[in-house]
């Protein structure tokens, strides 16, 4: 089942997620179809393009991200929306603004540049 991973990692090295990744593969034999790999203001936002062995839960996608490296913050922000059957659970920015009371200014504050790419389809 084509599934997309999202992993947000707030640091600048990839070594231990290349560890993960390869860690985790191994138990749970998912195939690499695409990826792509950014780089943020604090670390990297990773988006994965897998083809899982057999159909995972909201739940297991959640523990799976958290598994290859996602924020832990993250993965409890989308725990709880999946328990409360929040729709568009899994989000990740590629720009954040900053929003000022006074008047309707934005700034923004972080955006991703794209650093390695292997496009597959999620549909």
């Amino acid at each position: 089942m084509k599934t997309e991973i999202l992993i947000d990692i707030d640091k600048k090295s990839l070594k231990e997620f290349y560890e993960r990744y390869i860690f985790v593969q191994k138990y749970l034999k998912f195939k690499l179809l695409g990826y792509e790999i950014a780089e943020t203001k604090k670390g990297y936002h990773v988006r994965l393009i897998v083809d899982l062995p057999y159909e995972y839960s909201d739940k297991d996608i959640v523990l799976l991200q958290l598994l290859l490296g996602d924020d832990w913050k993250r993965a409890t922000i989308n725990y709880f929306r999946v328990i409360h059957n929040l729709d568009d659970w899994n989000v990740l920015f590629r720009k954040k603004y900053r929003i000022f009371k006074a008047g309707n200014l934005f700034k923004l504050a972080s955006k991703e540049k794209c650093i390695g790419c292997l496009h597959g389809d999620v549909s």
